[in-house]
């Protein structure tokens, strides 16, 4: 296998200027007419409608928020799609995702409750994300040696480039020479800016999603380049399979997949079950609102 800095490539376009642009001050309410911009802690937040995806740390962080009207998701985008109809007042995501959904809708903003004390109390692991790998998998110590190469400041120039992609960044990454073997990697193809699905295969660095019924759908977004970089790096073709997020579990311990990169935290609880690799990013936990 030809050694290449394939992350080199990964970060010559990084754009970050514009990752605040669409993110102006919110004049949202809840039902009692109080603004929710009067919010400076997850206190403040009393009385609000807050939700979060189900089956995730984010609907624990949610827990941490005394006296609101909490509830869950199935899927991510369906936070959304209540948020803009005003079902709720706004739900818990990570920064990447507030800057991804902020630039590409004007109509929104978020509030930036850090990991600190006006904000969530989070470890590492809550707010990291790794690769989940079967239990007692011998890609785990090869993976953790491959993400070791990549440094806190190309992993943070790899993530602004991720969210600014649709403003002209592009993430290549070259296949290697002589594969030995295949690296299938599942994930929920639907959580920007980790992972999404693009109908189109227009975005740059964009894999073919592998499995039956998605012919001619691509799959982008940071997992998508660090498996890329991982594959690469291990010499094997890469396979992105499309799997909703409460069936990745059973899809890896079943072995219809060999790992799982989905922004999925190392949580103790999924730890129980599965193994995973150092992480390879971390966030803070933020509220998006409607403006």
């Amino acid at each position: 296998m030809r050694r290449r800095n394939i992350l080199a490539l990964l970060m010559a376009a990084a754009l970050c200027l514009c990752l605040l642009a669409g993110c102006g001050s919110a004049e949202t309410t809840d039902s009692t007419g109080t603004s929710i911009t009067e919010a400076t802690t997850i206190a403040d937040l009393k009385g609000m409608k807050i939700a979060a995806q189900a089956g995730t740390f984010h609907a624990d962080a949610l827990n941490q928020i005394e006296n609101v009207q909490g509830s869950t998701y199935p899927e991510f985008a369906d936070l959304l799609t209540a948020l803009k109809s005003g079902a709720i007042d706004g739900y818990i995501a990570e920064e990447p995702t507030a800057f991804s959904v902020c630039q590409s809708d004007d109509s929104l903003t978020f509030l930036p409750f850090k990991n600190n004390e006006t904000g969530f109390t989070a470890t590492a692991s809550d707010v990291g994300i790794a690769i989940g790998l079967k239990k007692g998998s011998e890609l785990r110590e090869q993976i953790n040696a491959v993400l070791a190469e990549i440094t806190p400041e190309q992993r943070s120039a790899l993530m602004e480039q991720i969210v600014t992609l649709s403003s002209g960044g592009e993430v290549t990454a070259e296949e290697p020479e002589n594969p030995a073997g295949t690296l299938r990697v599942g994930m929920e193809c639907a959580y920007e800016p980790y992972n999404w699905t693009d109908i189109s295969g227009a975005s740059f660095g964009a894999v073919p999603i592998s499995g039956e019924g998605k012919d001619g759908l691509y799959a982008n977004g940071y997992d998508v380049q660090i498996a890329k970089y991982v594959a690469a790096r291990l010499g094997m073709n890469l396979e992105i399979y499309s799997i909703e997020w409460d069936s990745l579990l059973p899809a890896l311990e079943s072995g219809a997949i060999d790992a799982i990169a989905a922004g999925m935290s190392p949580t103790a609880e999924r730890a129980a079950q599965i193994d995973f690799t150092d992480t390879y990013y971390e966030s803070n936990l933020v509220v998006i609102i409607r403006k």
